[in-house]
């Protein structure tokens, strides 16, 4: 422990670390503010654009000071990559993430309090682990980090009720320094990150969200997803479809393998060291194309991302654009394209509203937690308990999704903690009799999952209630593989099935109230709700505007104006001459089909042709008869 954080700065020492470990002759001029602040021992909060090497800015800031550099971050992915690039560098670095046991996790301290310097990687949920807790004073720990520091804010879009009670490492460290670091902040959440942290005359830096590299576009079709697929096929290199559940990964991924893309869904479903490999897979080039949820992406740094698409509008314009920055890290042209129809954003809107939370249903899901787990008024359990939610639904004629909006509104007011466990996913399968090998010739991963079903019935025969690990270890084959195969046997007639909701384990942080008293504070059932609605009407805005879209997105997050880009679907529709040259004089006497058009052009400029064609059959230069175009 030091006494004072600050300290003078080496500026030649820091170049000499960035050289030794991370190859770099200088820093980027985005880059500089912030390390000098932190490594000298100023509070900082940074905002640099995704791909701006954030991550490079408290990491040599934490060798710099030496001791334990304390990150804090949102997601086991994102730490484990940061690890492993920390490792690679001959750095110390631990991750405290996972499923690990107390022996572990003292034996995990003991050799970060060894190091004389050591990265020491921690979720906000772990910090409350008691052996945790008791060890924080007496460990040398001269960094704090908070990494996605968006999320520590009520107005922040992945809000996690843990990331509050950050600050209290003030006091349990008071010889450290604090950074905050995010891709994606407005004004509001910068100050509300430095009221949370308690952030100390902090050096605040932000840097234009403009990257002339990407290429922003939103086309708008009567079948967005038949152009969405068309898309994919003419894509080339590496990247990602954003869809908005779990099902729809599926679906997109599915659909992608059968035009031939190694592709592969992502989701929060898929347990998490399946999600790990194919994540892995991903950044190797064994998958092209992600299908992917929000769960996917949040500090994953793989540069030559050449496309990013989204099938249909997230919720706000932060999650739009730290999603699309992974695109093109590397510099070069990278394509960032939301497809929608005409009733996407009125679909989005309703879900939106789902999303209110109703004080009667969140009261009666706490009950059930209790009554499940035994729990009397005024107990607070010091071990987990598990908590069954298909049998609790079938007696509740609640929905699943009501179910979950509640489960996550008590996470959040801070009354439970609740984890899925991966290993308690199950299905309720009745097989049919047609189900034969016969039946199955030429497709022998289905025999596979035949012979497993086969093997849990011959055992169990009055539980139709399968485990997903059982047909693992029968069938050889991944939990991800087993439920394509599951569906695969579903949709041919072999068997009925049904995915049950997984079991949970629920941590009770506080003691266990009347449900007639459970309430949730006002910056959920009031201000939440209110700024989840502002920043949908900020994203509709952004979808139907004909302005650059790069001005948009600069001027959302700091009110600062830019120089159009010049390359968005918005600056090319205000090109006519180049069209005119491009589109209009190539239209041969004969005609031209517009499907022949359509297939010449590049899907960055798709929309903008259209835009045109639209334009010149109102001034009566072209004609359209039976799909063809004439000029006039």
């Amino acid at each position: 422990m030091i006494d004072s954080p600050q300290v003078p700065l080496d500026e030649k020492r820091l170049l000499e670390l960035l050289n030794n470990h991370w190859h770099f002759e200088s820093f980027r001029e985005q880059q500089k503010p912030p390390v000098f602040s932190l490594a000298s021992g100023k509070d900082t909060l940074a905002v640099l654009p995704t791909g701006g090497g954030k991550s490079l800015c408290y990491q040599i800031s934490g060798l710099y000071r030496g001791g334990i550099c304390l990150v804090i971050s949102p997601l086991v992915a994102l730490m484990q990559d940061q690890v492993e690039g920390l490792k690679e560098k001959g750095l110390n670095a631990i991750s405290l993430a996972g499923n690990l046991n107390y022996r572990t996790i003292e034996r995990l301290l003991d050799n970060a309090e060894r190091l004389p310097c050591c990265f020491l990687y921690c979720s906000p949920e772990r910090l409350h682990h008691p052996l945790l807790k008791s060890r924080l004073q007496r460990l040398p720990i001269r960094t704090i980090v908070v990494d996605e520091a968006h999320c520590i804010s009520q107005w922040g879009h992945d809000f996690r009720p843990e990331y509050r009670m950050v600050s209290s490492l003030r006091d349990q460290c008071p010889g450290a320094a604090w950074g905050a670091f995010t891709a994606t902040a407005t004004q509001n959440v910068l100050k509300d990150i430095e009221v949370q942290l308690k952030l100390d005359a902090a050096g605040v830096f932000e840097f234009p969200m403009q990257r002339a590299n990407l290429i922003y576009s939103v086309f708008t079709s009567g079948d967005a997803e038949k152009e969405l697929l068309l898309a994919l096929k003419r894509s080339r290199g590496s990247g990602l479809l954003y869809v908005a559940s779990r099902s729809e990964a599926e679906f997109w991924s599915d659909r992608m393998r059968q035009i031939g893309i190694q592709s592969s869904a992502y989701h929060a479903g898929i347990p998490a060291p399946e999600r790990l490999k194919i994540q892995t897979s991903w950044m190797t080039g064994d998958y092209r194309v992600l299908a992917c949820t929000s769960a996917f992406g949040m500090g994953i740094d793989k540069p030559d991302v050449r496309f990013v698409f989204h099938a249909s509008p997230p919720q706000d314009l932060e999650s739009y654009v730290q999603e699309a920055g992974r695109a093109g890290r590397d510099g070069e042209p990278s394509l960032c394209m939301l497809f929608m129809n005409r009733n996407s954003l009125d679909l989005s809107r309703k879900k939106l509203e789902q999303k209110a939370p109703d004080l009667r249903a969140i009261q009666k899901v706490y009950q059930g937690l209790a009554n499940q787990g035994s729990v009397p008024v005024g107990a607070r359990p010091e071990e987990p308990t598990i908590f069954d939610a298909d049998l609790w639904l079938k007696g509740s004629e609640m929905r699943h999704f009501d179910w979950n909006l509640s489960m996550n509104y008590l996470n959040r007011s801070g009354y439970i903690s609740s984890d899925r466990l991966d290993d308690g996913e199950r299905f309720e399968i009745a097989l049919r009799e047609s189900l034969t090998e016969s039946s199955l010739e030429g497709n022998p991963t289905a025999i596979r999952m035949r012979s497993a079903l086969s093997d849990w019935f011959r055992t169990h025969e009055s539980n139709a209630i399968v485990p997903i690990q059982s047909l693992k270890q029968s069938s050889g084959m991944t939990a991800h593989q087993c439920r394509i195969e599951l569906d695969r046997l579903k949709k041919w007639g072999f068997i009925e099935s049904r995915r049950l909701p997984p079991l949970y384990q629920i941590e009770w942080i506080r003691p266990r109230e009347e449900a007639k008293n459970v309430i949730l504070p006002q910056s959920l059932m009031v201000d939440w709700v209110q700024s989840l609605e502002a920043k949908w009407e900020a994203f509709s805005a952004y979808a139907a505007s004909t302005n650059c879209r790069q001005q948009i997105i600069q001027r959302y997050f700091s009110g600062d104006e830019v120089q159009a880009c010049e390359n968005c679907d918005n600056c090319m529709k205000a090109n006519e001459s180049w069209a005119r040259e491009k589109w209009l004089i190539a239209i041969p006497e004969q005609g031209l089909e517009i499907v022949q058009l359509a297939n010449r052009v590049p899907v960055r400029y798709k929309s903008v042709l259209f835009h045109f064609l639209d334009l010149w059959a109102e001034s009566n230069e072209i004609e359209v008869v039976n799909r063809t175009i004439y000029r006039n």
